[in-house]
């Protein structure tokens, strides 16, 4: 009987040990959440928010979003995230639907959203996509910044009611983009 318990102990160790020598892939492709909050953008269905990122040298696949989000009580709706092929240098046609967030589940007021991201499509190494915020109802703010630091933040751009903008002169919405090159 202990021979087989020390077996399996010893076979669980070493199968611990292989999973964490396998090496994360995770990458950041955007990341401008160390900036200061300047406001915040309402999002809605007439007021969608696109913000560009551009893959590294490896095809990639998004695995993670975090954005700075804002609800007050008569946010009900639900946020949609899409991801966006790039139309030179605008945000083109969907290529994902990457999640959907019924704001009722969120706590009222400033808050990080982590959102894994699942169902999305291989991204073509060294190009330009969007991700675009949307909603259906009235389901909250998306916070800005006038700060223009981060990862992959300078040479990006964003999208609103205002039109297009570039980061390196208006400073980027607060979001966290990862991905993972490691993937079937």
């Amino acid at each position: 009987m202990m021979k087989t318990h020390n077996l399996i102990i010893s076979t669980l160790f070493a199968g611990l040990v292989f999973l964490f020598s396998i090496p994360i892939q995770a990458k950041i492709l955007f990341d401008s959440t160390t900036n200061s909050i300047f406001d915040l953008d309402p999002v809605s269905e007439e007021t969608k928010i696109n913000a560009s990122f551009t893959t590294h040298n490896k095809p990639i696949r998004l695995s993670f979003l975090t954005l700075f989000w804002h609800r007050n009580e008569e946010h009900t709706g639900v946020i949609h995230i899409y991801l966006l092929e790039d139309n030179n240098g605008y945000p083109g046609a969907v290529l994902d639907s990457l999640v959907s967030v019924d704001t009722r589940t969120l706590a009222l007021g400033d808050q990080w959203l982590a959102i894994p991201l699942t169902n999305t499509k291989e991204l073509s190494a060294k190009t330009r996509y969007w991700i675009q915020i949307t909603a259906a109802g009235a389901s909250g703010f998306f916070a800005f910044s006038r700060e223009k630091f981060g990862d992959g933040v300078l040479n990006e751009f964003y999208m609103n009611k205002y039109g297009l903008r570039s980061n390196a002169v208006s400073g980027p919405y607060l979001l966290k983009l990862e991905g993972d090159e490691n993937f079937p």
